[in-house]
């Protein structure tokens, strides 16, 4: 868990330069666009260029490409997701993606590389709405790329046509061969939104039913789409649909369905489910045994040191099983001393009221950032701890 909580901070550092980095122009044309696409995008399933780190410090991560002069290769769409509606959307978003895609390239014999087939104005093109053309524009050659269904002019959202498509993101899986290293598959998640922002302060609810069958539909022309560039006429290509949780919940949203399209197929042949749900304690879930663990954890911690600003908990569940809990507490300590003896105490706590053989991190924070950490792994009967200088 440590190694894991290590490279979440990582991913998160890079995810905040994603974010310091301007959205792409969401002015060009769908041929500027394919142009662009034929210029910037991977124009085969080789990767010659390319060198590997051999070292994989945990089973859960893949190895990533690295460019011949020895840097790594950021998302040809980089910045996109920002459009999603929080930090830990754009986090979830991304990981969740990776997981899944173990199950379809395993990180023991594949390697990571982000995006490199699908620019951000490509991109930016099919998030739009689909839309009727002017007769210039189709003089020019312009396609309507939109993803997203045609406004019908209403403002009320009993009848509005919503935004279901927010985001797109792609990552590439390669394997090594005689000839270097070869594309093996590709991976699309296709973010939606399960409410829909529009107007002033106006909202429009989407179900998750809605979502999916949506979703789909978007995903099969995704596939469609993507067997017309070159290098993916041929590569499994696997679409995930991520229903993202709306803008003041703390918890991020989960993946609520999958598939596949193999041997060239421009559709996916199957879809299946994803049961996955995150909930925040102690807004939610308090009537679970787990919850209730929590909440006894809070009262004792919060009797211990009566000045804590909140704490938190994020459980994630698939197939109806806590797998992690992540607990986040705001302290308003200045003293080291008083780290210290809460750290100790945190430990002291988290083995009498929280549940065993499950991950768990706790991270204290403080105005001044993190003060220290709790982790341990789902075998493991003692905490790792951490406190920071």
């Amino acid at each position: 868990m440590r190694k894991k909580w290590i490279l979440s901070s990582l991913a998160g550092a890079v995810l905040f330069l994603t974010a310091c980095e301007s959205l792409p122009n969401s002015e060009n044309t769908g041929e500027e666009t394919a142009e662009q696409n034929g210029e910037n995008g991977t124009q085969s399933g080789q990767a010659n260029d390319t060198v590997t780190i051999e070292n994989q410090i945990d089973s859960n991560y893949y190895r990533p490409l690295i460019t011949e002069e020895g840097s790594y290769a950021p998302s040809k769409n980089r910045g996109i997701t920002l459009v999603l509606n929080s930090n830990v959307n754009i986090k979830t978003f991304e990981e969740d993606l990776m997981r899944i895609s173990h199950r379809y390239f395993s990180t023991e014999d594949h390697y990571f590389q982000e995006g490199q087939f699908l620019p951000a104005n490509l991109v930016s093109s099919w998030l739009r709405r689909d839309r009727e053309l002017t007769e210039e524009e189709i003089e020019d050659g312009a396609e309507n790329l939109g993803l997203n269904p045609r406004d019908n002019g209403s403002t009320d959202p009993e009848t509005r046509e919503p935004i279901y498509l927010s985001s797109i993101l792609e990552q590439d899986y390669y394997v090594e061969t005689e000839n270097g290293m070869e594309l093996a598959g590709v991976s699309v998640g296709l973010a939606l939104n399960s409410v829909d922002y529009f107007g002033e302060g106006q909202q429009q609810d989407i179900s998750t039913e809605e979502l999916i069958e949506e979703g789909q539909q978007i995903g099969n022309e995704v596939v469609s789409r993507m067997r017309e560039i070159e290098g993916l006429g041929t590569v499994p290509i696997m679409i995930g649909l991520y229903e993202q949780s709306t803008r003041d919940d703390f918890a991020g949203g989960t993946y609520i369905s999958e598939g596949v399209s193999e041997n060239g197929a421009s559709t996916v042949s199957d879809w299946t489910a994803i049961n996955e749900d995150r909930k925040v304690f102690p807004i939610e879930g308090m009537e679970s045994a787990e919850g209730n663990a929590f909440a006894n954890f809070k009262s004792e911690v919060e009797n211990f040191f009566p000045n804590l600003s909140g704490v938190t908990g994020v459980a994630h569940y698939i197939e109806d099983n806590l797998v992690t809990l992540q607990i986040d507490i705001m302290t308003q300590f200045y003293g080291k001393g008083e780290i210290i003896a809460f750290t100790q105490y945190l430990n002291q706590a988290a083995n009498t009221y929280l549940p065993e053989n499950l991950p768990i991190e706790i991270k204290v924070e403080s105005l001044n950032g993190i003060e220290s950490f709790l982790e341990r792994e789902s075998e493991e009967t003692e905490f790792v701890t951490h406190i920071f200088d």
